[in-house]
């Protein structure tokens, strides 16, 4: 990096003053970072529906085994731009918690996202979670506060077929939540392929799946907030299908941007760099979005 600043006349440093730099440039990136993302929240409609897709991608240092940063996105389906970036360590836990809610949110996740405290915290806001759950992972209720056993429920469907029951939460000392259980049966050749999935990555971790974990397979579960007269039971499960539209972005930044690959083995500099490859992505995205809304009408010369 040195020898590239002083080709291009950028400057006349040394390998250990790039290096030093590195180090204390983090915070200054993720300034710039978490301003991006505030022009973008600012941007959108207001009082309408909108769709935010939730996940996060983990990174690694040279040598590690594990992860060592994780980046938590949201995305924002209908202009595909990113509406919230955040880069933790591994301790940093996925939840909508961590994402700025707005009355019209649509906020679609996966399994890590099933928790009462997460979902509480859409409702509070305005916002609807549509998010897929295990079937012992979150507590549901009856109205009457009897326990609803979600997989005893999943075996009365015949494959290919689904169900939709009233179904309350409750966060710990919180008020209870009503929202709907959905729950569909895949077509059996989907069925048999779900439950291979699920023995092969049990025997990866050296852990025997146990049968109700088999058996749960065969089943997409999703607990939503959504009221039925404004998404259909069918809609719920075709809104979530379109959570692969953020895995698709976490692909582009790693093929594109080798988002994941880290010169060394510092934290410190490990985040300044990842935080320095999304600063290019939001950029890109910016540049991008501007070259689609350009005027390209001809115009006529008097």
């Amino acid at each position: 990096m040195a020898a590239h600043c002083a080709q291009t006349g950028l400057a006349s440093v040394s390998d250990v003053a790039v290096h030093k730099r590195e180090k204390q440039s983090a915070d200054w990136l993720e300034w710039i970072v978490d301003s991006m993302m505030g022009e973008t929240i600012r941007a959108l409609p207001e009082n309408s529906l909108r769709l935010r897709l939730v996940d996060a991608t983990c990174a690694s240092r040279p040598g590690s085994t594990g992860t060592d940063f994780r980046l938590h996105l949201g995305l924002d389906l209908a202009t595909r731009k990113f509406t919230h970036a955040e880069l933790t360590d591994a301790k940093g836990g996925e939840s909508f918690v961590r994402f700025d809610i707005r009355c019209g949110d649509l906020m679609v996740g996966d399994r890590a996202y099933g928790t009462a405290r997460g979902i509480a915290h859409v409702l509070k806001n305005g916002g609807h979670p549509i998010v897929r759950i295990r079937a012992f992972s979150l507590p549901l209720r009856k109205v009457d506060g009897d326990p609803i056993v979600a997989l005893d429920v999943a075996r009365t469907l015949e494959p290919g077929t689904m169900i939709d029951v009233n179904a309350l939460i409750r966060e710990k000392n919180g008020e209870p939540m009503m929202g709907r259980l959905c729950i569909y049966a895949l077509p059996e050749d989907e069925a048999e392929r779900a439950q291979q999935r699920v023995r092969k990555s049990r025997v990866k971790k050296q852990r025997n799946p146990g049968p109700s974990a088999i058996e749960s397979a065969k089943y997409v579960m999703i607990f939503t907030t959504a009221p039925r007269q404004l998404l259909s039971t069918a809609q719920v499960f075709a809104i979530h299908r379109l959570r692969w539209q953020v895995e698709l972005a976490f692909k582009c930044l790693k093929t594109v941007l080798h988002y994941s690959e880290l010169p060394n083995r510092r934290k410190d500099t490990g985040r300044t760099w990842l935080l320095a490859k999304l600063t290019c992505a939001l950029l890109l995205e910016r540049l991008a979005s501007q070259a689609n809304t350009e005027d390209l009408s001809p115009r006529w010369v008097a």
